[in-house]
């Protein structure tokens, strides 16, 4: 697990996200870039994060280097499992700690490989109490915690979680998986609490939400007669249409999101999706709009064949 932020320097080389992105991806998977004018953000899984580095510095000055050997940790943390605590002191506290909920092994792994320091499992049919997010919080042991929700049904228990914790908590109302991702990559654990929570707050205006569903029995809603067992698109919490399958309903989610100005599709598959028709529908995006950078993952969820996300 390689993270690297690039302070930029044009005079070096100048930089194009596009092309910075396609580059990387020959690395590793699990690559997610995230940059303004000055700053490059990286995540990305690599067997040589060398590789990474070296490319990586051709753009500027490397700062913030992080790399973890996710089968070393994954070894460590059982072996501290197995062992018994001995007069241990209590940990300091950290700068900074960020809270989000996730539904989905996948999506939650996703969340704690790009800087969350705690999951707590949740969503649209269980939802976390005020007191889950509580104990959560202190679990973080940090000066300063931010919480991101993921779901507008979690927002009021975030809030009232922060009310109990204190002045240091701060909510950012991310509604969506990808609003808490687009937040989560716009940290940068450099800045004062307010400055990012300006930027976090700025980042979940940026990006598209959508999901693909099934109806569970016949209703009208949102001005259409949804048949049970028919597969809804949903655009930022609005049923813009429905197919009689999963991929022809992501294929017309994503058609609607997809503006002149976007770049990047993020597809979060789930426990009802397979990679290969993941792997189709990136297909079908790479020769309808051939500028747009599709990034897969598997997020396992249930109830939602795709989250999706667009910038």
């Amino acid at each position: 697990c390689t993270e690297v932020m690039v302070r930029l320097d044009q005079t070096k080389r100048e930089f194009d996200e596009g092309t910075f992105r396609q580059d990387l991806s020959q690395f590793g998977d699990s690559l997610l870039v995230i940059a303004d004018e000055s700053l490059a953000k990286v995540h990305i899984h690599a067997e040589e994060p060398g590789n990474v580095l070296n490319y990586a510095q051709h753009y500027g000055e490397l700062i913030k280097i992080k790399i973890e050997n996710m089968r070393e940790q994954h070894t460590s943390i059982i072996s501290q499992e197995s062992k018994p605590a001995e007069n241990e002191k209590p940990p300091a506290k950290q700068p900074y700690g960020i809270v989000t909920v996730a539904m989905g092994e996948g999506i939650s792994d996703l969340f704690k490989s790009i800087g969350a320091s705690v999951v707590i499992e949740g969503g649209q049919t269980m939802n976390p109490s005020t007191e889950d997010i509580v104990e959560a919080v202190k679990s973080v042991n940090a000066e300063t915690v931010f919480i991101l929700p993921n779901n507008s049904n979690i927002i009021m228990a975030a809030n009232q979680a922060a009310s109990v914790m204190g002045e240091q908590v701060f909510v950012i109302p991310a509604k969506t998986v990808p609003q808490g991702m687009s937040a989560l990559l716009a940290f940068n654990p450099d800045q004062e609490a307010e400055a990012n929570e300006a930027n976090m707050l700025s980042a979940i205006q940026q990006v598209k939400s959508g999901q693909v569903t099934y109806s569970v029995r016949d209703t009208h809603i949102d001005g259409k007669d949804i048949k049970k067992g028919d597969f809804m698109g949903i655009l930022n919490g609005t049923i813009i249409g429905t197919a009689e399958d999963q991929l022809s309903a992501a294929k017309m989610l994503l058609s609607e999101m997809i503006g002149e100005d976007d770049e990047i599709v993020t597809i979060l598959y789930g426990e009802d999706a397979s990679q290969e028709e993941a792997e189709e529908l990136e297909a079908f995006l790479s020769e309808k709009y051939e500028e747009i950078e599709v990034e897969i993952h598997n997020g396992k969820q249930p109830l939602y064949s795709y989250i999706v996300s667009v910038e």
